[in-house]
């Protein structure tokens, strides 16, 4: 089987009796301790296509499927109290759990605030998991507005100079959430006079008026599907009104003329100056337009120049005139910015693409906009830019289930302080490298590895960790792909290794428990003996946060956070090394291998799961910290060296 940390042959039936029978739901509720949870709510004001959300601040570690949303006030003078039974959703997949009531189908029938009528109460939540209520929330004194019908009413300075796809800032009121439609700039009359000669008539053409934040704030877009990308000069007359998501639209008030002149997209500056393949350089500007098929609308940028690498032995790589690139960019963030990243490809055991080399690139990058009238030709950006040596982000992804698995072992209150340890961990035993281990999404990168730190083994095979990536290749020698995903699921690795479920699997650690898993020849009583004050299992009472960090028992926890930061980091920084294309032999330079582990155990990163005891993960009793050794050491440097 492919890269598996540890496999220990334990009876399945003794396992699901252990698990099964050591706690009850009664004993865990005894140290259960009942969440008070933050409520947010940035909305004051609904109109019947909104959506009511709540986010439970500070659940982002919780597992709860359900709530009850509670509303008890008044409505007109009329008192109400309403409950709603509600599913919990999650902001992104281990952002804060929020619930969300629809106007229309919810609030309205139930609260009958009529067309312009307000709520004046309080909000309760009581979120609920497998155990029972795991959190109360509570909102006093809401003033919550309904409107049926809410009209825009809005203006703004009009600068003197925009550019395609630039914004007009406008103040008033009445401006719609992106949830509950659109609100328009309808022209009523007007044009664009192009340099190059041609006319774009505007009349009853309708320009979005984008969320600001705020309901008394707007930002009217110059959208190139509308007015093109041509420089000219601009006169349209304007009105607002709102589009609801059924298709109710309201006139409004506001606009006026509207005068101003189109000037020509420009790239100013690149930042930084220096990158790795797979980044993000942050191109910055005017008038940069995303592209729209359907309009016709769309930009490239051109880069003309040489790129020198710097293995001298390469020579330089002309990219003028005809053979100058021109790219699609990444990420059109707005008219100002564009995030461009540094492309390559993998073609067999090579890369192409700006980013296969590390070198010198010196030239232009000229932006090159076009609509149904033809292409405009940009001011470029003139100067130099280094692509680096290939840097490897980690990020290391805690799930909500990490949190879940805490509470198994006592250690949920000092969460923080093992993630702390873990990190400290992965950065010593990668030290020296060009990598960087983070706990969040790299902003600054388009392509990173990801590792999941969650629970139970979800192939109930108890395995600590699997690395469950797939480049249709054994091993990916050279790191060639550096954006793989050790987690989730994975079908190609499980069609090729019979296991499609990859990350860290930290609820497996108790098998390293003599008590639990006498039957276990890798057992420890050292497990037993760092743990077991903590372990309901095993009779020991959870850490308190009362008791942390000055507490009678602050040695032991201490201890306890130390050893299991370290076996968790231990055993997430060898299935990192499976990613990175270890353990690695001579002869994979030329034809990658089948085997992920070192022949020999000498009490190191990448030796096999039953070679790695618990004594020399945890680094206790004279063992560890393991490192790779002189061969994978070396076969690192060669990959990742420092720029």
């Amino acid at each position: 089987m492919k890269r598996w940390t540890l496999v220990v042959a334990v009876v399945v039936a003794a396992v699901a009796g252990v698990l099964g029978s050591c706690t009850g739901e009664e004993e865990r509720q005894d140290w259960r301790v009942e969440r008070a949870l933050t409520l947010q709510v940035d909305q004051d004001l609904f109109v019947p296509t909104s959506t009511l959300r709540i986010v439970l601040v500070g659940t982002d570690r919780m597992e709860a499927t359900e709530a009850d949303l509670v509303l008890r006030g008044e409505v007109q003078g009329r008192e109400v109290e309403e409950r709603f039974s509600v599913t919990t959703e999650r902001e992104g997949d281990v952002g804060n759990l929020y619930v969300s009531v629809s106007a229309s189908g919810e609030l309205w029938p139930r609260l009958q605030p009529g067309s312009q009528g307000v709520f004046l109460g309080d909000v309760e939540i009581e979120l609920q998991d497998t155990l029972g209520i795991a959190g109360r929330g509570r909102l006093d004194r809401v003033t919550w507005r309904f409107m049926e019908e809410l009209v825009p009413t809005l203006e703004g300075a009009v600068p003197a100079a925009v550019f395609p796809n630039s914004v007009i800032h406008l103040d008033g009121e009445g401006v719609l959430r992106p949830e509950e439609g659109q609100t328009w700039a309808v022209i009523e009359s007007g044009h664009l006079e192009a340099d190059r000669g041609h006319r774009i008539e505007l009349d009853g053409q309708r320009l979005p008026v984008g969320w600001d934040g705020s309901r008394e704030r707007g930002a009217l877009r110059m959208d190139p599907a509308v007015v093109g990308v041509h420089p000219g000069d601009v006169e349209v007359a304007v009105r607002f009104e709102n589009e609801y998501s059924d298709g109710t639209i309201l006139a409004g008030h506001g606009g006026g003329l509207l005068q101003t002149r189109m000037e020509p997209t420009f790239v100013a500056s690149l930042s930084p100056d220096g990158v790795s393949r797979g980044q993000l350089v942050e191109v910055r500007g005017r008038g940069f337009v995303s592209d729209r098929e359907t309009a016709g609308v769309g930009m490239i940028l051109r880069f003309d120049g040489v790129l020198t690498p710097d293995d001298s032995s390469l020579g330089p790589i002309d990219l003028t005139g005809d053979t100058a690139i021109e790219r699609n960019p990444y990420r059109v963030r707005s008219d100002e910015l564009i995030e461009q990243n540094i492309w390559y490809n993998v073609e067999g055991r090579s890369l192409t693409g700006l980013g296969a080399v590390p070198g010198r690139f010196e030239g232009t990058i000229t932006p090159v906009v076009f609509d149904s009238y033809g292409e405009v030709v940009g001011v470029e950006w003139a100067g130099e830019f280094r692509i680096l040596p290939t840097k490897q982000v980690v990020y290391v992804k805690y799930l909500p289930a990490f949190t879940v698995a805490l509470n198994r072992y006592g250690l949920v209150n000092v969460e923080r302080e093992i993630r702390n340890r873990i990190l400290e961990v992965l950065r010593r035993d990668y030290d020296g490298l060009n990598m960087r281990f983070v706990e969040e999404p790299p902003s600054d990168f388009v392509d990173y590895t990801t590792v999941e730190i969650g629970g139970p083994d979800p192939a109930s095979g108890y395995a600590f960790g699997y690395d469950n990536t797939y480049n249709d290749q054994p091993k990916d020698t050279g790191n060639l792909y550096i954006d793989n995903y050790l987690g989730g699921l994975n079908w190609q690795a499980g069609e090729e290794w019979n296991n499609p479920y990859g990350g860290i699997f930290v609820e497996s650690f108790a098998l390293f428990s003599p008590t639990l898993f006498p039957d276990n020849p890798h057992g420890s009583e050292h497990f037993d003996r760092i743990f077991g004050p903590f372990m309901p299992e095993l009779g020991g009472q959870p850490v308190r946060a009362t008791e942390w960090p000055d507490g009678d028992r602050s040695d032991r926890i201490a201890e306890a956070v130390r050893v299991f930061g370290n076996v968790v980091g231990n055993t997430t920084g060898h299935e990192v090394g499976h990613a990175l294309g270890l353990a690695h032999f001579p002869e994979d330079w030329d034809s990658p291998g089948h085997f992920y582990h070192n022949p020999t155990a000498s009490g190191c990163i990448m030796d096999s799961g039953a070679d790695r005891s618990f004594e020399q993960r945890a680094e206790i009793e004279g063992q560890g910290p393991a490192v790779f050794n002189e061969r994978n050491r070396t076969y690192l440097e060669t990959i990742l060296p420092r720029p």
